[in-house]
């Protein structure tokens, strides 16, 4: 088995077992009581984000699937000394480490999460950047947007209490 295969496998693998933990989830809130607050009821934002979960889950298994079948007719791409396909354990490590700080500081409430939001986000987006002079300002503004407008959803649109 070539190494491309395999590592659909995994894909495949790794995609299934998403998807048992997607339905799970959407299982889990069918049982949940209707709120009074929210007019849509307090299952509705988990059971909307399992079902999107679930739709990406399906098609990245469709796509994993669909590179894993052997090319009819076409012939092999040369290969570009310039691209560099091989997998970057380094930046998955510091971006994971970012992620567990940031739920970290969430949780002990070290600051508030208007301030920690878009600092995750930037920092996040330089990390895969590689810090790039370039991709510094258009980082800052996309997580600057992205960090408040998503704490102001959370805490007045769905009313969930943050830091």
């Amino acid at each position: 088995m070539n190494d491309k295969q395999s590592s659909g496998w995994f894909e495949i693998g790794v995609y299934s077992v998403l998807l048992c933990v997607v339905a799970s989830v959407f299982w889990s809130t069918l049982g949940l009581p209707a709120s009074t607050r929210e007019p849509l009821g307090s299952a509705s934002l988990p059971q909307i984000v399992s079902v999107i979960i679930g739709i990406f889950c399906v098609i990245l298994i469709w796509r994993a699937l669909a590179a894993m079948r052997p090319a009819v007719g076409r012939t092999p791409a040369p290969n570009d000394e310039a691209v560099s396909h091989r997998r970057r354990t380094d930046k998955a490590a510091i971006c994971l480490g970012i992620a567990i700080a940031f739920a970290l500081a969430l949780q002990l409430r070290l600051l508030n999460a208007a301030i920690l939001t878009p600092a995750f986000l930037l920092s996040l987006m330089l990390v895969l950047h590689g810090f790039r002079p370039r991709t510094i300002l258009p980082s800052v503004a996309i997580s600057l947007i992205v960090g408040i407008v998503t704490v102001y959803a959370f805490k007045n649109f769905f009313y969930i209490d943050l830091p």
